[in-house]
């Protein structure tokens, strides 16, 4: 005699069920990430898209130049008027030993900008800044 059965098939759903408390947090964070960086994506280094307009590249590329000049001059002093010869508008200079602060503006296709910078170090240059209010 031919014994019939009927075959439910089962999805296991045990590995996926939770899968969604590891995406929505991952894409949340990446998303507050994205937002934070796209408000100043040249200080966080990063000048391009989607972070980054035409003004943001021009601010970056005026950045290298106060970077490369920074390094290359002997004295922290000469920084701000080398700056100036290079079309970039020194607002305010602080020089101290070793460190020097600056508020520069600079034309970029949106606009005006400025920005604080401080360099650190006759040696071993370091160069930060961040986006300010003119």
């Amino acid at each position: 005699m031919q014994r019939l059965a009927l075959v439910v098939r089962r999805i296991d759903r045990g590995r996926g069920r939770y899968r969604w408390l590891l995406v929505v947090p991952a894409v949340l964070v990446l998303v507050l990430t994205a937002r934070v960086v796209s408000t100043d994506p040249v200080g966080y280094g990063v000048p391009f898209w989607p972070f980054a307009n035409g003004s943001d590249r021009v601010e970056y590329r005026v950045m290298g130049e106060v970077t490369t000049i920074a390094r290359a001059m002997r004295r922290l002093d000469a920084v701000p008027s080398a700056l100036a010869a290079e079309g970039v508008e020194v607002l305010e200079a602080r020089i101290g030993v070793g460190t020097m602060w600056m508020r520069v503006r600079m034309q970029v296709p949106d606009g005006t900008r400025c920005r604080e910078i401080s360099v650190l170090g006759d040696t071993g240059v370091q160069v930060n800044s961040r986006r300010v209010d003119c």
